[in-house]
């Protein structure tokens, strides 16, 4: 507080009242300068040309001032003298002339200042005055806000905060700001013309790297949208008729819908956040080593584990394929199951270990009574207790047993005999009357939370269920849909379970041998064995600690058909979902080339904000597209030797570009915007940003059902983060099915997905086409691809061929590309 009122003499000695007075914290202005600048109009008109772009009513702190400069403004403006008189009755044709203090204040505001030599300079000081005037209402509505934030999210008051304080410095500004003069500017033309003769590509932008399209483009220019759409990853992808797990039951692939909830593999959030057609493309069988299997494509994506790894890899079908031909390999790659924290949470007609126990030792064949069968004192005493009330078991024979109503189906006060509710909810689940052979798990409760499921399987495996001396668990049924069903029942539940087929034989009343019914053994290994029983003795013969971890291994991958294919990008950190089998599966080179060149080359900061790909994976293909290295090679460790020493000259290149990468997936253009102007203040002008992809933007409204109107906001954020910052933004996005409907597959501004917000907003529209990916060997230019630029506000339209080194993820100019290849 010493800071601000000083204990000097003078202070100490004034007056009380003068000393209250000085403790005000009045707003920062002059009276002086205002009185200067006013004074000096009303002496000399023609300075008001020295002032007029500087100032505006609202700068000054006295309102009779505001008053003033308005009048004397209006009269100039409209070529009439504003003098003492001519000043007075325009404000009292306006009724204000009263306000400011009548003529006499006037006159004295004239002979306040002998000249208006340096209106200027008084005009400035005004102009400073009212910034730091708007700063403090700013700082205190931020403070407000803060406050008090009625509901909105913290990012949102953030990115507020910050446009305020950001338009306060845009009209700072304008003091620098005027016209220049043409002697000025014909010598700095001379100098740029200069430059650019010595410059053959004739860029006048950021460059791209691509000495065809900066020839076409003049490099990417400050304050330009550019939008890049291509067929999106061009590979990862499923057949349409593979099922992918929701957060509710199975959904083939080409059900799936953008914003549909997902099984999660850990139980964070999941959703489908892109989708993206691939036309047809040869498939593939992954088969595990508990005999369950999933399709996909070649190019498909999956994290595997080996132990000779440290970590596990995220790998192509392709590479797996090729890693499986080698011994060291082979039944040594596996894939980690889910935790199997999914399912809905619909009340159930029968408790689940209840059913479970009548799959498994019960009569599913009468009507009336539900009978059921065991030895066992502590199922019968649990089946008691889980039953439901109203509900009893009383002895037939032996170990039968039958359950029925206390009141025998007779309850006081009704009339006739009730049905026996549990009979009644079997029926409402199809399993009334079957065989033994004939039994299955209804899907209702394999698509139950996981609890439900979990005590469903402890009553199958309670009541026909065992354990091996080695601590093995077995189930064995006649039905094959049972054994399947409860091999899926397992998997869910993040568990192992395989199936053998037995004959068993018998012999009937005459000695003779004969085949029975034949016998489905479920083989089950869990990482929790003693979660999947309820029974004592059974648990007992548990082993406390799982003694060998049973791991889900990659058997073989084989050619299976052809089919119709698409990928799906999801929200989940991991970038996992589910596919057939309860296998966890996994989920755009050119832009990311022109933002290593501009880092690399040109020495600017650059901005990649990446919602599809992590950070660790861009990171990957970057250092092999820089240091020219086989992206399958870079992601094994299996680099050649002549690799190994362009790994580390790029990675010494790279440590020191200014190149950022932000993976936070969904971003707002509010967030977007405020992460870049807070990287922008940490290393100065950005050279580019990159966005990857609009698509995968949220829009700031609740309303998500006009998704045009939510990407048309996208856009229009874009467009104005880029003119904000004056700096090139690279937009990719998507493009819809009617590309695939086409003889030529070349895409076109009407094959962009939700294209009329961004063909407005867009400065250059590029789409990227490989012939290649298409007709495969029929392809007459194997290895380039075509840059087609569809739209560019400020220059030719056109097409420029580029190679395209697959195994890179690598762009190049032809020309280039065939002198070092």
């Amino acid at each position: 507080m010493s800071d601000v009122f000083p204990p000097d003499d003078a202070f100490l000695s004034a007056p009380s009242e003068d000393r209250q007075v000085a403790q005000l914290r009045v707003p920062p202005h002059s009276i002086e300068a205002e009185s200067s600048v006013l004074g000096g109009l009303l002496l000399d008109n023609s300075a008001w040309d020295r002032v007029g772009d500087l100032l505006q009513n609202s700068d000054y702190y006295r309102f009779e001032h505001q008053l003033v400069h308005g009048a004397i403004a209006k009269l100039i403006n409209a070529n009439k003298p504003a003098d003492v008189i001519t000043v007075f009755e325009q404000l009292e044709s306006e009724g204000q002339a009263d306000k400011i203090g009548g003529l006499g204040y006037l006159n004295q505001l004239a002979q306040y200042v002998p000249s208006a030599a340096n209106i200027r300079r008084y005009a400035e000081i005004v102009r400073e005055r009212s910034i730091l005037r708007k700063l403090i209402k700013v700082s205190d509505d931020i403070a407000t806000r803060a406050f008090n934030p009625k509901g909105s999210k913290v990012a949102e008051i953030l990115d507020e905060a910050e446009q305020k304080v950001f338009n306060i410095g845009e009209e700072g500004t304008r003091m620098k700001q005027g016209f220049q003069s043409m002697d000025t500017l014909v010598v700095d033309l001379l100098d740029r013309v200069n430059e650019m003769a010595d410059n053959p590509n004739d860029v006048t932008g950021v460059p791209t790297g691509f000495v065809d399209l900066d020839r076409m483009t003049s490099g990417l220019q400050a304050g330009d949208m550019v939008v890049l759409a291509a067929r999106p990853s061009m590979g990862k992808a499923q057949p349409l008729d593979a099922r992918v797990r929701t957060l509710t039951g199975w959904k083939t692939m080409g059900e799936l819908e953008i914003g549909m909830a997902l099984a999660s593999v850990d139980g964070r959030p999941s959703i489908v956040t892109g989708i993206f057609p691939q036309g047809r493309k040869a498939v593939w069988r992954v088969t595990l080593s508990d005999g369950r299997s999933a399709e996909c494509c070649d190019e498909h994506l999956w994290r595997v584990n080996c132990r000779h790894w440290e970590a596990p890899r995220v790998l192509a079908t392709a590479e797996i394929r090729q890693l499986l031909t080698r011994q060291r390999y082979q039944d040594r790659l596996w894939i980690e199951p889910h935790d199997g924290q999914f399912g809905h949470q619909e009340a159930l007609p029968v408790d689940p270990w209840v059913l479970g126990a009548l799959l498994g030792d019960g009569n599913l064949t009468g009507t009336g009574t539900v009978r059921f069968a065991t030895a066992s004192t502590e199922i019968l005493a649990t089946l008691e207790a889980r039953v439901g009330a109203g509900m009893e078991i009383t002895h037939a024979d032996r170990y039968d047993y039958r359950i029925v109503r206390e009141d025998r189906g007779h309850p006081t006060g009704i009339k006739g005999s009730q049905p026996n509710p549990l009979r009644t909810a079997l029926d409402s689940l199809r399993l009334s009357g079957l065989a033994s052979d004939e039994k299955f798990i209804p899907r209702l409760y394999l698509e139950a939370g996981r609890e439900a499921r979990l005590d469903l399987l402890r009553g199958l495996l309670d009541t026909d269920g065992w354990v091996e001396r080695w601590g093995s668990v077995r189930f064995s049924t006649a039905s094959r849909q049972l054994a399947e069903d409860m091999a899926e029942l397992v998997r869910s539940l993040g568990g192992w379970c395989s199936i053998n087929e037995k004959q068993p034989h018998c012999r009937n009343l005459a000695g003779m041998r004969i085949a029975g019914l034949p016998a489905y053994v479920c083989n089950i290994a869990h990482p929790q064995p003693r979660s999947l029983f309820l029974l004592s003795d059974k648990l007992a013969r548990l082993p406390e600690t799982r003694q060998r971890r049973k791991l889900l291994t990659v058997q073989s991958i084989m050619p299976s058909r052809e089919a119709d294919c698409q990928c799906i990008a999801v929200s989940h950190p991991d970038r996992l979902y589910i596919t057939d089998g309860d296998v966890v599966t996994h989920n755009t080179a050119f832009a990311v080339n022109i933002a290593e060149h501009v880092a690399l080359n040109e020495g600017l900061p650059v901005a990649i904000f990446s919602m599809e790909m992590g950070a660790a994976q861009l990171a990957v293909r970057i250092v092999g597209s820089i240091g020219r290295i086989n992206q399958g090679h870079l992601r094994t460790g299996k680099l050649t030797d002549d690799e190994w020493p362009r790994l580390t000259e790029a990675i010494e290149r790279l440590r020191t570009v200014s190149l950022h990468i932000d993976e936070t997936p969904g971003l707002k253009p509010s967030e977007l915007r405020a992460n870049a102007r807070r990287l922008a203040r940490q290393c100065g002008k950005l050279g580019l940003i990159v966005v990857d992809y609009l698509q995968l933007m949220s829009g700031s409204s609740s309303d998500n059902d006009n998704r045009a109107t939510e990407l048309g906001e996208i856009s229009r954020g874009l467009k104005m983060l880029a003119k904000e910052l004056q700096c090139p933004v690279i937009a990719l996005s998507q493009l819809n099915r009617s590309v695939e409907q086409r003889a030529d597959k070349r895409p076109m501004m009407s094959d962009l997905r939700e294209s009329g917000a961004i063909e407005q907003d867009a400065d250059i529209i590029m789409f990227i086409y490989r012939d290649e990916y298409y007709t495969k060997e029929a392809c007459k230019e194997p290895g380039v691809a075509e840059i087609i630029i569809a739209k560019q506000r400020n220059g030719p339209t056109g097409t420029v061929k580029l190679a395209f080194m697959n195994m890179l993820t690598r762009f190049e100019s032809l020309a280039s590309y065939s002198d070092d290849f």
